[in-house]
């Protein structure tokens, strides 16, 4: 079953030069980073797209990096497409069959047709929510089903992940026509997107990505962060902000800012502010000299070193 599957997709490969493109052609593409966007652009004005891209398909393909070039060759496939519909005459009639003459009694024939796209897509496992980096508990399952509403056995599906890692990323449709899977979340915050493509059809679903457990304070004065040993103005108060990020740098809630000074008479802490994405520390230095300071949330720890030096250093910049 592996070579079937591998055999497809090479299949879809040779065909992918000449045959419209779907979204997952795009999202590989753009992912493997084989072609340039600008050669990608000239590969859809070319062959053109199978799909007519909603703003959800764009801002997805904005974000595995197509640029303003590639979203406007395929704007302008759209347009074709949409000409071509419009002006379309519709076929002359057929002239009527002759129907078939009636199989035996005895024999028993069932015709397969191809891939329904209204009756084949995901039926379970979609909109699950997860945290950054966390595999999903419950396997996304893709359907295929001819027009009559039979399942289809055997048929190659392929998995496309935009914000997210699928496992296997091909597999065969079970006796019930149905294919199952494993998805990863990836590292961004908002969305996921899982594309399933049989033959022609693609079916996409969505799933809602939430930060991870706070890993990390970042603390910054001005617009630069701080850590170790910096040093603060000595002739006015200094606010520090504080924030949460969790294993891949994404916000997190700020639970719980405390801060706390080891020598007092260097600087004091007058004031701790937070809502629940940030935090302000406001240090009131009174002397020169060294000393820590321990900033608390969400169950850490960030120790400073803080310098009061004599006298302020040229400019306005609060920490160096």
């Amino acid at each position: 079953m592996t070579h079937v599957l591998l055999l497809v997709a090479l299949i879809a490969t040779q065909q992918q030069r000449t045959a419209p493109l779907r979204k997952s052609d795009l999202v590989r593409l753009l992912s493997a980073a084989e072609m340039s966007t600008g050669e990608l652009a000239q590969l859809v004005r070319r062959n053109c797209l199978t799909f007519d891209p909603t703003s959800r398909d764009r801002n997805d393909l904005q974000l595995m990096g197509a640029d303003r070039t590639l979203l406007a060759a395929m704007e302008e496939c759209a347009r074709r497409k949409a000409s071509r519909r419009a002006t379309a005459r519709p076929p002359p009639a057929a002239p009527p069959a002759t129907p078939p003459a009636p199989p035996p009694v005895f024999q028993v024939q069932r015709i397969v047709v191809n891939v329904s796209a209204e009756r084949s897509g995901f039926v379970s496992g979609g909109g699950q929510r997860g945290s950054v980096g966390a595999q999903l508990p419950r396997a996304l399952v893709f359907e295929a089903r001819d027009s009559a509403g039979a399942p289809l056995s055997g048929q190659a599906v392929t998995f496309t992940g935009i914000n997210a890692t699928i496992r296997p990323a091909a597999v065969a449709t079970d006796a019930a026509g149905q294919a199952h899977v494993g998805v990863t979340l990836g590292q961004r915050l908002g969305s996921a997107t899982v594309i399933g493509s049989i033959g022609v059809v693609e079916k996409q679903v969505a799933f809602n990505v939430a930060a991870g457990p706070a890993t990390q304070l970042v603390v910054t004065c001005g617009p630069s962060s701080v850590a170790g040993h910096f040093a603060i103005r000595p002739d006015s108060a200094v606010a520090l902000r504080v924030s949460a990020q969790d294993g891949f740098a994404n916000p997190t809630p700020l639970l719980g800012l405390r801060a706390a000074v080891a020598d007092a008479r260097v600087f004091r802490v007058l004031a701790v502010v937070q809502d629940s994405a940030v935090g302000t520390v406001t240090l009131k230095p009174d002397q020169a000299g060294t000393t820590s300071l321990a900033v608390i949330a969400n169950g850490m720890r960030q120790y400073l070193t803080v310098t009061v030096p004599p006298r302020a250093a040229p400019g306005k910049v609060d920490c160096r």
